[in-house]
């Protein structure tokens, strides 16, 4: 008996085929309302009384007949295939004696569309087989109609590219025809196959049609008006969660808005109302430019960043400023969120399913462009040859290959947004210490660092918490107190204040909020704080002179002071140079040591003090520049102070350039005293000097030394990091 080529009888209908395809899931499912509970014998007497959903005329399921729910996600890929399949009726009519491809608009589609695909569009009347299991040793002729399915999702190891080529021949060397289905047809159906395909579906993403067709098929009713934004929003999981027949169209488009509301940026402040963003906010508002142009078609999607990486401390607001980022873009711009312990979390966490989460969310950013996706804690995925493990074998290797494979997803998914327009990567870490590939050009290509928050900075946050508590306060000696904190530290030490308040029931008072930045510590001792205020203006007196930085803000907390310095130019270094930055990185001790006559602990101690810093640049200065006294050589950029301890003569230069270099600090002071002296009873009485009262508090301004421009402070390194002659702004301590 011949079998019915069912999709060429569909491709000859008049209807619209996503109606057909829809109807046809609606049938096969034969729904209840409402499910019905057999657990005891009066559930079964009453089971008359459940209420049927009324379909069609035709459904006429009796109590004997097995039924279940519709699916949603059934219906929804109905109805996109469907659409897809109208506006190729060719491909349709040639299903079963052809070769096609059915990309997807992410892994998640996969499942439905093998299903719908094959209980509708071909149906159980035909020999249908998974195509990857096939064996290639087989040699019998099938029956005309019979169909190879390949579903690749692209991430099981034996199911890539380059995969697949036999079984894909032996399939059209027995008469099958052959269907793949991918979100990515290039690399995940056998190479073969999308070589020689005859025809190439395309489906749609959800949209608000698709939706409603899914509320329509569950609850019998269709809506009557659904946000168009809604199907961006949203996947065919959040579907399967919000709608159901007992709820009726309004409640389940109510679900649905709940779920999409969990990626609204409604909650975070706009990019003009955030501190302390450094040089993020104008990236941040040229990208939000160039966005909203693109989106007006005034300038093509390779005029826009495609991916940034941020970097800064923990809790600087890395992933508020790329909410703030989304929101400023307009209501049309999504936001979407990861993060490797997400992508991890997936599934059993195997290799294959961590791929498979990140592809997935790479697709989701892609099917709801325009759209800014935010990888939190990207350093988690170590660099390559990292260092980490040197094994060959064993369980390090299998742990290398582990991340190599991940990076390598990654990489591609970068890649792929190269290639498709609308989706902005924004990557966040602590210390940008990378695989390289991962900077490179098309990639997070754009470094955009957020610093500690000013003291300014820290006194906006905090109103910006508080609200109208403390209204009309001068916040800046919470501020001064809070120096070094982060915006996450501001909102914490608020949540506390106002807690200690509330527990007293009273209202908030400004001491509650110093105590709680302070955390019970006292205030500095007047001696140590009369030292500290010395120290700090013999960094500025001396950066200032020395034409190493100009002087931003003074300040001194509970921990002890802060010197922030705007650097000079630093584009041509010398020696000269980087003696007179070396001199402005001792100028706190020299301070000490002419007003008191002794010295403290202070400058020393850490490897971010002042005395550590300078060491190991007078150290590169004679190991690493070349510009020592051992002549033009290179010993390497990573060197370590305790490399001083193995050569006597690189000891003798480094403590040379240091004495030079301190006795410099010293003279330049000595010859400023009563600038020294004014400055430093200004901080120490304030406690905070801003460069306004910094300039007042030295008038008449010092002298100014008609050297040429020398390096600026720079901010003590990172652990482990080299120090550097950098342009950025800088901190001495």
């Amino acid at each position: 008996m011949a079998i019915m080529n069912h999709p060429r009888v569909l491709a000859a209908l008049d209807r619209p085929l996503d109606e057909v395809l829809v109807d046809a899931v609606r049938r096969y499912t034969k729904p209840l309302a409402r499910l019905r509970n057999f657990s005891s014998a009066s559930d079964n007497d009453d089971a008359d009384d459940q209420p049927m959903l009324p379909l069609d005329d035709d459904i006429d399921p009796t109590p004997t007949e097995p039924r279940h729910y519709v699916r949603p996600d059934d219906v929804a890929l109905a109805a996109l295939l469907g659409r897809a399949f109208d506006g190729n009726r060719g491909a349709l009519t040639e299903l079963l004696n052809s070769t096609t491809t059915i990309e997807v608009p992410a892994l998640e589609y996969l499942e439905p569309t093998a299903r719908v695909l094959r209980q509708h569009v071909v149906r159980a009347d035909n020999l249908i087989l998974d195509g990857d299991g096939l064996s290639a040793s087989e040699t019998g002729i099938v029956a005309p109609g019979s169909l190879a399915i390949f579903t690749r999702d692209g991430n099981t190891k034996s199911k890539l590219a380059r995969d697949g080529n036999a079984e894909f021949a032996s399939a059209l060397q027995r008469g099958f025809a052959v269907v793949g289905i991918a979100a990515d047809a290039e690399r995940a159906l056998p190479r073969n196959l999308v070589r020689m395909a005859d025809h190439r579906i395309v489906v749609p993403p959800l949209d608000a049609g698709a939706i409603a067709a899914v509320i329509e098929a569950i609850t019998g009713r269709r809506p009557v008006d659904i946000d168009r934004e809604l199907g961006r929003r949203i996947g065919l999981g959040d579907l399967t969660v919000a709608v159901r027949a007992d709820l009726g169209p309004a409640g389940c488009i109510e679900r649905l808005m709940r779920l999409a509301a969990g990626s609204d940026t409604d909650d975070v402040p706009t990019l003009a109302e955030m501190h302390g963003l450094g040089e993020a906010r104008e990236w941040g508002l040229n990208l939000v430019a160039d966005l909203q142009a693109y989106m007006r078609k005034a300038i093509p999607w390779s005029a826009v960043d495609k991916g940034c990486l941020l970097s800064g401390p923990p809790g600087t607001g890395k992933t508020t400023f790329a909410r703030a980022l989304a929101k400023a873009a307009g209501p049309n711009v999504h936001f979407l969120s990861a993060s490797y312990s997400q992508w991890q979390a997936h599934r059993e966490g195997h290799l294959g399913h961590v791929t498979a989460a990140i592809r997935d969310c790479f697709s989701r950013a892609m099917q709801c462009s325009p759209c800014i996706l935010f990888i939190d804690e990207i350093d988690s995925i170590p660099a390559r040859n990292a260092g980490l493990h040197n094994s060959n074998d064993g369980p390090s290797q299998k742990h290398d290959d582990w991340w190599r494979a991940i990076l390598t997803t990654v990489l591609e998914c970068l890649d792929g947004v190269e290639r498709r327009e609308g989706v902005v990567v924004v990557a966040a870490c602590n210390h940008p210490t990378l695989d390289p590939a991962l900077l490179r050009a098309g990639r997070l290509d754009k470094h955009v660092r957020l610093p500690l928050p000013s003291v300014s900075d820290l006194a906006g946050i905090m109103r910006g918490h508080l609200g109208d508590d403390l209204a009309g306060l001068d916040l800046t000696p919470a501020a001064v107190a809070a120096r070094g904190g982060t915006g996450a530290d501001v909102e914490r030490w608020v949540r506390n204040a106002r807690r200690v308040a509330r527990v007293a029931q009273r209202p908030l008072v400004f001491d509650d909020l110093v105590t709680a930045i302070r955390d019970g510590a006292p205030d500095l001792p007047a001696d140590v704080r009369r030292r500290v205020a010395v120290h700090e203006s013999g960094h500025c007196l001396a950066g200032l002179i020395l034409k190493v930085a100009q002087p931003v803000s003074l300040s001194i907390h509970s921990a002890g002071g802060i010197a922030e310095m705007a650097p000079e130019d630093v584009s041509l270094q010398t020696r000269d140079r980087v003696e007179k930055h070396i001199a402005g990185l001792l100028a706190g001790r020299a301070a000490e040591e002419l007003i008191f006559g002794t010295v403290l602990t202070g400058a020393g101690g850490s490897r971010r003090s002042d005395l550590s810093v300078a060491t190991r640049l007078a150290l590169m200065l004679e190991a690493s520049y070349g510009l020592g006294e051992l002549g033009p050589i290179w010993i390497g950029e990573d060197l370590d102070p305790r490399d001083l301890l193995l050569s006597g003569d690189l000891r003798r230069a480094v403590r040379q350039t240091l004495d030079a270099a301190y006795a410099t600090a010293k003279n330049v002071l000595t010859s400023n005293r009563d600038a020294l002296d004014r400055l430093a009873d200004a901080l120490f009485a304030r406690g905070y000097l801003d460069r306004r009262e910094i300039d007042v508090a030295m008038a008449p301004p010092p002298a100014i030394t008609t050297a040429s421009a020398t390096p600026a402070l720079s901010s003590p390194p990172l652990a482990d990091d080299p120090p550097a002659l950098t342009a950025e702004p800088a901190t001495c301590e």
